[in-house]
Parts: structure tokens; C-alpha cells; sequence
């Protein structure tokens, strides 16, 4: 089982893998049919979450055939769950989600389905259910994030209004479509944004293969977390990516001194500890049958301060094993402070 235990004493420390393994990637345009799709798909092992009709010219992809939110969710329940994802990322090392843009709408439509209002504005009898709606976004995404796949996401483009905060000066630029509570969570979180942009045709008339920016500027959004990341790669492929990635992550090592570890050992040292609700209820049983012959009191007093009143952990939900992690947590302080 898990060592779950955190000591400030005794800090993990931060790594960071050499290749595009564990790397979160947002891909976005304003322009159709540039081949963000195709290169996402080449990177390793991928897993397509088809939100729309992306791979249609694509061929030998696995993926997801997604209808709804709710088809999402039971998807990504595997891709995450304590109890499957060790296997997901045996199969799997790149998970594909295109696009954003369908994936907001279809969270959108999930929440006002649990109140049966048609727009979010209209449930709890008229205050909206916006916190609803984030909650439920970020609740998803953050299992995914977290998992360990490098996340590919794409999205289209549309102008924002934004302000130089040095000038004051107002311009407009290309950004992930979306809204503040959706599209700006996956902004905070990705190391790597690039905007995609098409280079036009050849002499023969032949479409040529599109640009990728990672230096942000006033026309679009795009950025990278990586020191040595180039501001252009063209032509833009998915190998392409990969070396510049690797390239960065090797000069930035060689200027730190802290070098980057194959993604095996990263996987292996970054994984945050997981218990399923099964583990949880299992390791708190012991616990709770010895403070029972202790102090009766207490452990009611600790089961009921996270379960309320009347509150019993053989009844608990796999969504409370956090409670359980915490009572196992307060469990073992009183069970030491006795002995």
C-alpha cells in the first residue's frame, strides 16, 4: 500500500523527464485543417478522445468514440482510477482530447441536465450554476493531469480583448476558445501552448506544413515553461516537437546542474500516492476497532467531524476516500500520543 505520509522534513524533489512523457500540451488556431490532429496523434502511444470528428482521415488510432460528458467521465474514470491507471499507462503514454471547444459544451449541457434547466443562468432558482459547472470541469480535467500521460489538447481560436498591463493599451488577440472557468484552468496548467499557423501553399499549388509558435505575442496566446523551448518550429510534426522538447530540457539541465531522468524514474518518483476506497476502508478498520477500546469518545468525535453525524465508514462512497485518509490520519496521531 501507499506510503501517504507527507514530511516537510523530508521533501520530495521536483524532476523533470527528458522527452515529451508527462508533458501537457495545448495546441490551438484560428485556421482549419492545419494538421493539429494528425501531429497530436504521432506523438507516442496515443489515445484520441474524439469530442469531435478529428480522425475521420486518420487511420490505426485508438480511441474513445465519445457521444456526451457523461461518456467522458466513464472514459476517464479508467484512465485515472487508482485501480486501472497503472494499466492505461502501460498502453497508453499520450492522451489526445479534441477538441476543447465541444468538451465545454457538452460540460455545459452535463450540469443544466442535473437541475433539467436548458442554460446554466437559470438553475438554482435563478443565481445560475456556475459553480457547479466549474467544479465539475476542474474535477475531471485534474484527474487527468494528474495521471502521469503527457495530455494533448486542442482547441480553435477567438479573438479577446486584452490590456498591456505596463501601457494600459488595449489589443486583440487569437486564445483558446472558452470561457474563464474552463479554457483559462488548462492555460494555468500545461507547460507548453502553441499556436498553430499555416504556411500557405507550394509552387504546385500543394498546401505546405503549417508553423508552431511557443513565444507569446500580441496577435495570439502561446508560451512554454521551458527556458530553451523555440519561439518557432517549422515545419511543425509531432518529432519535431519531441526534439526541441528534449533539447530544452537537456540545455536547461546542463545550466542547473540537476539532470533530466528517463520517464520511467519520473513516473516512478512523481507519481502522487493513490488508495482506492476499498485500501482506505481496509487500513482504517484495525485502526478504528483499537481507539474503540481506547477511548470510544474520540473515535466517534474523529469519524463524525468528517462524515457528520451519525456517520460510519463501512457506508462511505468511493468520492470519500479523502475523508477516510483523514480519519486513518487523526487515528494514528491519537493511537501514538497514547502509546
Amino acid at each position: 500500500m501507499a506510503d501517504f505520509s507527507i514530511d516537510i522534513f523530508a521533501p520530495t524533489i521536483s524532476k523533470v523527464s527528458k522527452g515529451v512523457e508527462g508533458k501537457l500540451i495545448l495546441l490551438h488556431s484560428n485556421e482549419r485543417k492545419l494538421g493539429k490532429t494528425a501531429q497530436a496523434c504521432r506523438f507516442p502511444k496515443p489515445y484520441y478522445l474524439r469530442f469531435e470528428q478529428g480522425i475521420n482521415a486518420i487511420t490505426g488510432v485508438p480511441y474513445a468514440k465519445l457521444r456526451n460528458w457523461s461518456d467522458f467521465k466513464k472514459v476517464n474514470k479508467q484512465l485515472t482510477s487508482p485501480k486501472t491507471v497503472e494499466r492505461a499507462l502501460e498502453i497508453y503514454k499520450t492522451i489526445v482530447v479534441d477538441t476543447l471547444d465541444v468538451a465545454i459544451k457538452w460540460c455545459d449541457k452535463f450540469v443544466c441536465g442535473t437541475q433539467g434547466v436548458e442554460q446554466l443562468k437559470q438553475g438554482n432558482n435563478g443565481y445560475g450554476l456556475w459553480k457547479e459547472y466549474e467544479n465539475e470541469w476542474f474535477s475531471e480535467w485534474n484527474k487527468l493531469l494528474n495521471a502521469g500521460f503527457c495530455v494533448v489538447f486542442i482547441s480553435h481560436s477567438e479573438e479577446k480583448k486584452m490590456v498591456n498591463p505596463k501601457t494600459g493599451e488595449e489589443y486583440t488577440q487569437l486564445y483558446p476558445k472558452g470561457d474563464k472557468r474552463t479554457i483559462d484552468l488548462i492555460i494555468d496548467a500545461v507547460d507548453l501552448i502553441g499556436y498553430v499557423k499555416s504556411n500557405g501553399f507550394d509552387e504546385n499549388g500543394n498546401p505546405q506544413l503549417s508553423s508552431v509558435y511557443f513565444a507569446n505575442c500580441p496577435q495570439f496566446l502561446a508560451g512554454s515553461r521551458f527556458k530553451y523551448m523555440p519561439a518557432e518550429i517549422t515545419p511543425f510534426t509531432a518529432e519535431a516537437v519531441e526534439e526541441a522538447l528534449a533539447n530544452a530540457v537537456e540545455q536547461e539541465s546542463k545550466e542547473t546542474g540537476i539532470a533530466a531522468v528517463d520517464y520511467d524514474t519520473f513516473k516512478a518518483e512523481t507519481k502522487p500516492a493513490t488508495m482506492t476506497h476499498d485500501e482506505a476502508v481496509k487500513k482504517a478498520k484495525p485502526l478504528c476497532q483499537k481507539l474503540y477500546q481506547v477511548n470510544k469518545e474520540k473515535l466517534t468525535e474523529i469519524v463524525e467531524k468528517y462524515l457528520g453525524e451519525g456517520g460510519k465508514i463501512s457506508e462511505t462512497q468511493e468520492s470519500q476516500v479523502e475523508q477516510i485518509i483523514m480519519i486513518i490520519d487523526e487515528i494514528e496521531d491519537v493511537l501514538g500520543n497514547a502509546d
